[in-house]
């Protein structure tokens, strides 16, 4: 069923049936939304979000590349998500805990506070030129045991990157 077709039904339901409907389903209506929009946006063309991009748990298999998100990008547990896109700016932390199927990051990843890679159990390693504002979480990563601290903040500087924070194992 179409999501349009299910929204239809609730409102009707809700307007014409007087019926309460919980928050719930419209917000996971609005989710799906959002999800089919990303998933469908054209290349070569910015997404901006303004604000909290929170897509945790979703069946999201690809967001479009050249994302700009101004808030946070919580892909917690996004298991069929394979790869970041391009371009991607995040202004408050990303969370990619537990996105399995993570192979790499992409270049000229900005994320402007902490990077959660806890769980991403394909990642081997670092992209050139990432910029991280805080701390990087590598717990449960196959980076553990590739690099130490002093090696990941030397080979970001060569690259052009760098993390302010403190590298968490």
């Amino acid at each position: 069923m179409e999501i349009n077709t299910i929204e239809k039904i609730l409102n009707f339901l809700q307007e014409k049936e007087g019926k309460e409907l919980p928050k719930k389903w419209f917000d996971s209506i609005e989710k799906l939304k959002l999800l089919k929009e990303l998933e469908n946006h054209p290349d070569g063309a910015q997404y901006k979000y303004k604000g909290d991009l929170v897509l945790n748990n979703s069946t999201i298999t690809k967001l479009p590349n050249d994302l700009y998100v101004t808030g946070c990008l919580d892909l917690y547990n996004c298991k069929q998500l394979t790869k970041l896109p391009d371009n991607l700016y995040v202004g408050g932390f990303l969370r990619l805990w537990d996105c399995v199927e993570i192979t790499k990051l992409p270049n000229d990843l900005y994320v402007g506070s902490f990077l959660d890679l806890d769980g991403c159990k394909k990642l081997t390693e670092l992209p050139d030129n990432l910029f991280v504002n805080g701390a990087l979480h590598i717990t449960n990563t196959p980076l553990v045991k590739k690099y130490t601290d002093e090696e990941i903040y030397k080979i970001l500087a060569l690259t052009g990157g760098r993390i302010r924070g403190k590298t968490y194992r």
